[in-house]
C-alpha cells in the first residue's frame, strides 16, 4: 500500500478482507517457454497498406549481467541516443515528428535486455534516415557524450526524480519491482549517488556493449505500391 493513510487505522482492514482470504499454500514460479530473439543481423520489410507512411523499428537483444548499476547505465544511454536522435532526425533532418530510443530488462526467467529505436517517416526517407541511426550509434561508441549533452541528461533525471518521489504510481510501481526481483528497496533512495558518478566514458561503454552491429532486428513497413513484384503479399 502506498500513499496518505494511517498505520493504526488500515491495519485491521488488511487483517480482515486479506487476512482473511483462503490460501492453498501452492507456491509460484515461472516457466521457461523457450522464447528466444533471433542471432544476428535481421531485415525485413513489410509491405501492407495505401498510406504514405512508414513504421521503422529497430531492436537489439541480448544476455543481461543483472545489477542497478548496469540497468541505470544502460537507461542512462538510452536517454543520450534518444536525444542525439531527436537533434538529428527530425531537428536536423526534418525527416520525422518523433523518434524514440528505450531499454528493458528482464531477470526472468534469464536476464535479459532489450533496446529499441522507432520513428515514423516518409517511405522514401526510410534507408536515409537508418542510416544516420546507426551513424549516430557509432559516433557515441566512437566519442561519447560531450559536456553539455551529459549535464543536460542529469538535470533531466533528477528533475524526474524530484516529481517521481510525489507520485502514488511512482512508489508503488517501483517497490513492486523490487520486491518481484528480490532486491533491497533502500536502493530507491541511491539516484543521487548514481547521477553524480555518471560520466561519459560509462555511456560510451554501454553503447559499446548492447547496440551491437552484428546483432540486431530491423523491420520498416512501407506501402504496397513499394512492393518488389517477387515481394510475397
Amino acid at each position: 500500500f502506498v500513499g496518505a493513510f494511517d498505520l493504526a487505522k488500515i491495519e485491521p482492514l488488511v487483517r480482515t478482507y486479506l487476512g482473511n482470504l483462503p490460501s492453498t499454500g501452492r507456491k509460484e514460479t515461472f516457466r521457461d517457454v523457450g522464447v528466444v530473439s533471433p542471432r544476428g543481423v535481421v531485415v525485413e520489410r513489410v509491405y501492407r497498406g495505401l498510406e504514405e507512411k512508414s513504421q521503422v523499428r529497430i531492436l537489439w537483444s541480448g544476455d543481461f549481467e543483472w545489477s542497478r548499476a548496469n540497468r541505470y547505465d544502460l537507461s542512462s544511454m538510452s536517454q543520450a541516443l534518444s536525444i542525439r536522435l531527436r537533434e538529428a532526425l527530425r531537428e536536423e533532418l526534418g525527416g520525422t515528428y518523433g523518434v524514440s530510443a528505450g531499454a528493458s530488462t528482464t531477470l526472468y526467467p534469464k536476464p535479459e535486455y532489450d533496446f529499441m529505436v522507432a520513428f515514423g517517416c516518409a517511405p522514401d526517407r526510410v534507408d536515409e534516415l537508418v542510416g544516420r541511426v546507426f551513424a549516430e550509434i557509432k559516433k557515441l561508441k566512437d566519442e561519447g557524450v560531450p559536456d553539455d549533452l551529459l549535464a543536460k541528461i542529469k538535470e533531466t533525471q533528477r528533475r524526474e526524480r524530484e516529481t517521481d518521489l510525489k507520485e502514488n504510481g511512482f512508489w508503488l510501481q517501483t517497490l513492486r519491482f523490487y520486491d518481484f526481483n528480490h532486491e533491497d528497496p533502500s536502493q530507491i533512495l541511491d539516484l543521487d549517488k548514481w547521477i553524480a558518478a555518471l560520466d561519459s566514458d560509462a555511456i560510451r561503454a554501454a553503447a559499446r556493449k548492447y547496440l551491437d552491429e552484428q546483432n540486431y532486428v530491423q523491420v520498416a513497413l512501407l506501402p504496397e505500391r513499394m512492393a518488389p513484384a517477387s515481394a510475397s503479399r
